[in-house]
């Protein structure tokens, strides 16, 4: 029995140790921007069990190349789901307009086990239905889908994958 434990120890001792060289390139965060940081990290918190592993992010300085800094007070909070490395990055922006939109940026897709009980958590943190919970299929793919508002409008899809991968 005691061989067992040692063992068991040795191994967990080594594969403690191993390296964990970040892969690169990788996604590492999508940023929004929100109106009130308060009432964001709440939504998020409740409605998908996201986690504040930075909110202490109050002033930012810039070094540019020819050495000039630039300084400005910021509030920035960092988010992600447990056990992840995604991170999910809000900027409170003190003069927010919500009719301006980027081009670019559509929306943030949450993978879901039970599509169900996350559209039904969401709603109860305070997100608007845009489409109810369907089912799409496509090319060998099958899941269900829906797309929520946030609470600065930014939207948000679930999707439980039923069947085929991305």
């Amino acid at each position: 029995m005691k061989i067992i434990y040692l063992l068991l120890a040795s191994i967990m001792l080594l594969t403690s140790c191993q390296s964990k060289e970040p892969i690169s390139p990788r996604f590492n965060h999508v940023v929004i921007q929100v109106s009130n940081m308060e009432k964001s990290v709440d939504f998020y918190t409740h409605a998908f069990d996201l986690k504040v592993t930075n909110d202490s992010l109050k002033h930012v300085v810039y070094t540019l190349a020819d050495g000039t800094k630039k300084e400005r007070d910021v509030n920035v909070v960092l988010l992600k789901f447990p056990n992840q490395d995604f991170v999910y990055e809000m900027s409170e922006v003190t003069d927010f307009d919500p009719s301006v939109k980027f081009a670019l940026f559509h929306h943030v897709g949450i993978d879901v086990k039970d599509i169900k009980k996350a559209y039904d958590r969401a709603k109860q943190a305070g997100a608007e239905v845009l489409v109810p919970i369907r089912l799409v299929q496509t090319n060998g793919i099958e899941t269900k889908q829906a797309f929520l508002k946030g609470p600065d409008g930014e939207i948000i899809e679930l999707m439980q994958l039923i069947s085929g991968d991305f």
